[in-house]
């Protein structure tokens, strides 16, 4: 069972949560609701229970039994994920803080652009900063996955903005972009077909073989060949989406061992790919598809405002009035702030919510990453956290 407060596991005969010190519901439900010095007693020990990790933070959900075991939760990945940011004390103002930064800095890049030379100059370097606190953010979503099955040696409270989680998240962004260029092969294979089969089309025109038997012979041919293009760019899309299921699981496994070399064990992510596929496309996947569905609405809504302002502003502009320009150009930069605000905060909570869902499946379907090569300490992610001075289990 799981504690109603928090969400931590415990056991039904707890009378207290290990994380939070809450009594046990189901005993006051029973009647056995204990006494308030029992209470205080609880809450004392939970409190010596937090200060085991080596930053003073307990784990979200930190020690869930493996599945197939008695007690294992019944809710899926991404379900037990969305609970821990929206029931976790404290954990949805972390997350907003996570995902407003990007933004913020985005939204005040492009609004000093109302400032002549001087907003052309910070708007390029706050973008980067932007894209720098996004790397970050995505770092702590791997991080607080992470978590999951290594459970020491991570402060969620800390700031975001550390060369550590900056280093994590870039390194797996640089893995994940490298498995996932794989899926787009298929389609230009595709282009080259078009392209050839085009140009060797128009050559066969140009030679002077215009008879009818042969113009259908390279009408049939182009016809298979734009045949071959669709199937390519529906293998593309499929592809995708598997590679972009194995990188977040290669991503994950990178994060549990904490060892560089296991960005390129990508037999040992396999199996349980292989195995748990759809649990792992409902952790991989459906966040941002989720997310991507209502930032495509508010994006419509912002798009159709800025429209009408760029209307106002390209009339104002054509007819030389300066004053009505200028008046025009303020809320069409703010509208269009607004846009890449939303897009920033999206970005970052799709990561956070995705990489816990990942750090579920992989702490319930591949729990034999915890322990691989706690005595291997060659090649080891400490200056991410990750290494065995931290969380290495002895």
């Amino acid at each position: 069972m799981f504690c109603s407060k928090c969400g931590a596991q415990m056991q039904e005969s707890d009378k207290f949560c290990p994380a939070c010190g809450a009594p046990n519901a189901k005993m006051a439900r029973l009647g056995q609701e204990p006494s308030q010095a029992s209470v205080a007693a609880g809450q004392t020990a939970a409190g010596a229970t937090q200060q085991a990790p080596t930053n003073g933070q307990a784990a979200y959900g930190a020690g869930f039994p493996q599945a197939g075991a008695p007690g294992f939760p019944t809710k899926g990945c991404l379900s037990q994920a969305f609970d821990d940011i929206t029931k976790v004390p404290g954990a949805f103002q972390r997350v907003l803080q996570i995902a407003f930064l990007p933004g913020v800095i985005a939204v005040v890049s492009v609004i000093a652009l109302i400032v002549p030379v001087i907003g052309w100059v910070v708007c390029p370097i706050g973008l980067l900063l932007s894209a720098a606190a996004g790397i970050c953010a995505n770092g702590y979503a791997i991080e607080w996955g992470r978590e999951l099955s290594r459970g020491r040696g991570f402060d969620r409270g800390g700031s975001i903005l550390k060369t550590s989680l900056f280093s994590l998240g870039f390194f797996s962004g640089s893995l994940s972009s490298i498995i996932g260029l794989l899926a787009f092969v298929p389609l230009l294979i595709g282009y080259l077909v078009v392209i050839f089969g085009g140009g060797a089309g128009v050559l066969f025109i140009a030679s002077g073989y215009q008879g009818s038997y042969y113009s259908s012979q390279l009408g049939a041919l182009l016809g298979l060949g734009i045949i071959l293009f669709f199937v390519l760019v529906l293998v593309t899309v499929v592809l995708s989406i598997l590679l972009s299921m194995f990188s977040d699981a290669a991503v994950m496994h990178l994060a549990v061992t904490g060892r560089v070399e296991s960005a390129f064990a990508l037999g040992k992510v396999w199996k349980p790919f292989r195995q748990q596929m759809g649990a792992l496309f409902c952790a991989s996947i459906l966040p941002g598809i989720i997310v991507g569905v209502v930032v495509a609405i508010i994006d419509l809504i912002l798009f159709a405002i800025a429209g009408g302002i760029f209307a106002s502003w390209y009339r104002n502009t054509l007819y030389g009035d300066s004053l009505g320009t200028f008046i025009s150009l303020v809320p069409l930069l703010v509208v269009v702030a607004a846009i890449v605000f939303v897009s920033c905060c999206s970005g970052a909570f799709a990561s956070v919510l995705k990489y816990r869902a990942v750090g579920y499946w992989a702490q319930r379907h591949a729990s034999d990453w915890t322990h691989e090569g706690d005595e291997d300490y060659t090649f080891t992610l400490s200056g991410a956290g990750l290494g065995p001075s931290t969380d290495t289990v002895r």
